[in-house]
């Protein structure tokens, strides 16, 4: 069949994967908050809300649950993943874990940091002053510094990891002055990438993720307690 032939050929229109856009979808709605920690899924609801029929959706919830973002109960019923104050440890702890490693194995990458992009993102207020805004600038600052590292085996356990984190972004979001602390902890990392100084930006790393983790677990404290 010749190069011109193969032009005129009809080319098969996409179908959307209908349990890919679902699962797009319910995690977008995790992770913003409009399906909060602990609540239990309900599949007509659902299925109402995303115009989708439940086969779908469920093949969805299914995925998620392989994620640790839902809990698949007996006799099928889902909710989402409640985390409790050892998880919120754990988590930030790999994450930390993660991080310092990625700085620490970058090599010549770590100078090709793109720090003028993330400065003048983190210093401009209107970028930030949605906290789903900030969330989304957040999660690219944090995947470009894993991305740095020359072992890329590391990427698959940031990602699977890292859907935990951002199942703690809203109720970190909504803890008063973390967001500008947030930015200013951020400001100090890329200032340490810029002057190439791997152990203080290790360091600052650190320090950024370890105020996160103490401001959740007072979160977590005072939500146990209620």
């Amino acid at each position: 069949m010749t190069a011109g032939r193969r032009v005129l050929e009809k080319v098969k229109p996409h179908r959307p994967n209908l349990s890919d856009i679902a699962y797009q979808e319910i995690k977008q709605m995790i992770f913003l908050g409009e399906l909060d920690q602990g609540e239990k899924i309900l599949l007509d609801k659902l299925s109402s809300k995303l115009n989708l029929s439940i086969t779908p959706i469920r093949e969805a919830l299914n995925k998620l649950g392989q994620e640790d973002l839902v809990q698949i109960k007996p006799r099928t019923s889902h909710e989402i993943t409640s985390l409790n104050e050892q998880d919120v440890g754990d988590i930030l702890e790999l994450r930390e874990m993660l991080e310092t490693f990625a700085l620490k194995t970058a090599g010549a990458n770590f100078s090709r940091f793109p720090v003028k992009t993330y400065r003048k993102l983190f210093s401009t207020p209107s970028k930030y002053s949605d906290p789903n805004k900030f969330n989304e600038i957040d999660v690219q600052f944090h995947e470009t510094i894993i991305n740095m590292s020359r072992n890329k085996k590391l990427q698959k356990l940031f990602y699977y990891n890292d859907n935990l984190v951002c199942l703690l972004s809203h109720p970190a979001s909504k803890i008063k002055g973390r967001i500008k602390m947030a930015v200013k902890e951020h400001l100090e990392l890329i200032d340490a990438i810029e002057a190439n100084n791997v152990d203080l930006a290790v360091k600052h790393l650190s320090t950024h993720l370890q105020s996160l983790k103490s401001a959740l677990l007072q979160t977590y404290k005072s939500k146990d307690k209620q």
